[in-house]
């Protein structure tokens, strides 16, 4: 039997959600924006009213001030989008909880918590999806970057380990690929930004060549620490996977779509890329090592 502590718990979610919303309308400044989060905040505030109705007076907390303060700070780090989107993508349990309510409440009340479940259904994923912001324009530049630089610079470092024993050496050159790549894919992606409606061609190639430096860096980095080879490559690999896994995760609370099978995917292509690559430097050597 559902009880009133429950009712006072969903209460609580919704009082939190509605105060993270109305932070967020503080500190927004496009109109555009600014409404379409006012609207969700009037929304939260109406689901909170309706299950304090039921359950009577929440506690607000330590433990709520916390969270509130890690989710605005995820907002500042990762776009209002992120952080709503997030929040809503859990609604699907949230909406069978609501549902097991129906029998325990009369009539009136059923058809005010029917209005509720369709908002945490789709009214409110959708308010989301209509935010304007950077971050989400920028995705697929942010993307190119990010899952070519992976893939390439993994192959390369892979490759040149099988060939070569020196770590700096093997950093060294990873870091001209990179470099070199990085430029050609922010001119590629300025172009391109050209012909492509409602595109910052600027804004695109920036985001491009900055997010594929930013990971040739972090995959780099274990081959300038001093450690042996493959030990380096391993770390190497490990962060490679790390770095996806982040962004795999960034991008599919955006775009709604499966975190695992995307992440499978991807990291099986890049252990694939690096294998080969370490096998035909591992061969190209012995080539190399048999010469007059």
């Amino acid at each position: 039997m559902v009880k009133e502590a429950e009712f006072r718990r969903y209460a609580l979610d919704e009082l939190f959600d509605h105060r993270l919303y109305s932070k967020l309308v503080e500190v927004e400044r496009k109109g555009e924006n600014l409404k379409l989060l006012e609207e969700l905040t009037r929304e939260e505030h109406s689901h909170y009213l309706f299950w304090r109705e039921l359950g009577g007076d929440v506690s607000w907390g330590v433990k709520e001030d916390i969270k509130l303060a890690l989710y605005l700070i995820l907002a500042r780090l990762f776009g209002k989008t992120f952080v709503i989107k997030y929040l809503e993508g859990h609604e699907v349990n949230t909406v069978k909880k609501y549902e097991r309510v129906m029998e325990f409440i009369d009539e009136n009340r059923r058809a005010r918590l029917r209005e509720i479940i369709e908002d945490e259904r789709r009214h409110e994923l959708e308010l989301a999806s209509m935010l304007d912001e950077l971050i989400v324009k920028q995705l697929g530049s942010i993307a190119l970057g990010v899952s070519d630089a992976i893939i390439e610079l993994t192959g390369v470092l892979a490759g040149f380990a099988g060939y070569s024993g020196a770590p700096l050496q093997i950093a060294a050159a990873g870091l001209i690929v990179g470099v070199s790549a990085a430029m050609s894919m922010s001119a590629a992606a300025y172009a391109q930004a050209k012909h492509e409606k409602g595109k910052s061609p600027a804004a695109t190639s920036a985001f491009t060549g900055i997010f594929y430096m930013l990971t040739v860096l972090v995959l780099i980095t274990p081959l300038l620490i001093g450690l042996e080879v493959k030990s380096a490559l391993f770390l190497s690999i490990v962060f490679a996977l790390v770095f996806l896994a982040a962004f795999t995760f960034f991008s599919s609370v955006i775009t709604g779509r499966r975190f695992i099978s995307e992440y499978l995917e991807n990291s099986s292509l890049i252990m694939s890329v690096a294998l080969a690559s370490y096998v035909f430097g591992h061969l190209v050597k012995g080539l190399v090592d048999h010469l007059p």
